[in-house]
């Protein structure tokens, strides 16, 4: 129930990967899924933070790749 709350509040922010974000956030504690279908800022930074965990286990030499070239480009 709290899933069908919670998907089209991710699916606004975070379309292409909705179910799989709303699937992670579902294994938190239902205090916790209340706090975030209450507050879009919780909300926002949760969504971010399971994008970069899926960004990271998707691949993680290219997520070290880009962090180096990014790092490279930085301090140039």
């Amino acid at each position: 129930m709290l899933g069908d709350h919670l998907y089209p509040l991710v699916e606004q922010q975070e379309p292409a990967n909705a179910a799989k974000v709303t699937g992670m956030l579902l294994e938190m504690d239902q205090a916790e899924i209340l706090h975030l279908l209450e507050s879009p800022e919780a909300l926002k930074a949760k969504v971010s933070e399971a994008l970069d965990v899926l960004r990271r286990s998707a691949d993680p030499a290219a997520v070290s790749s880009v962090d180096d070239q990014f790092a490279l480009s930085s301090s140039e």
